[in-house]
């Protein structure tokens, strides 16, 4: 993926629900030319940004062993422009789930505006089925792992090993 527009995994419920977060900073890149003197995320990456926590949510709902792609937008409405500063929050729920498809209904806030609502459908293919796949669901699987790190924790852990190695 080029760009990775996850940065922090609220909640999750396997099967269910996730909420994630979004901070818009000035430093992205696609603001460079969208737009001169108004810079405004781009709608396509809201919906990138809906379509990557849907995958979280149905990759770990399948153990990261079916690889959720992306087969349709229905019904995208984007309401108001996002900047950089906003703290996007993306609330994805599962409406449906069959045995190789599912939807999503995602929706989009910054505070308490709602900029952009969606359904996204997806195709579920095994990771068994061939080597790319296997290889996008592990990496799936790291992106959750990372978002999931308590790095204090792990900081404290790594300090507490170490000082027991001196003793």
């Amino acid at each position: 993926m080029r760009f990775l527009l996850v940065d922090r995994l609220l909640r999750l419920e396997e099967g269910k629900e996730i909420v994630v977060h979004k901070n818009v900073s000035n430093s992205e890149d696609y603001f460079a030319d969208h737009f001169e003197g108004r810079p405004i995320m781009p709608g396509c990456l809201i919906l990138e940004t809906c379509d990557q926590a849907a995958r979280l949510l149905l990759g770990k709902s399948e153990g990261f062993a079916r690889l959720p792609s992306l087969e349709q937008v229905v019904n995208a409405k984007m309401r108001h422009f996002v900047q950089p500063g906003d703290l996007l929050e993306v609330h994805a729920a599962v409406v449906r789930q069959a045995a190789d498809t599912a939807e999503v209904r995602a929706s989009v806030t910054v505070g308490e505006r709602t900029v952009a609502r969606t359904s996204l459908l997806y195709r579920l293919t095994p990771a068994s089925s061939d080597t790319l796949t296997a290889r996008a669901c592990a990496g799936m699987r790291a992106f959750y792992e990372t978002l999931t790190t308590d790095m204090e924790r792990l900081a404290m852990t790594q300090r507490l090993s170490g000082e027991n190695e001196r003793v």
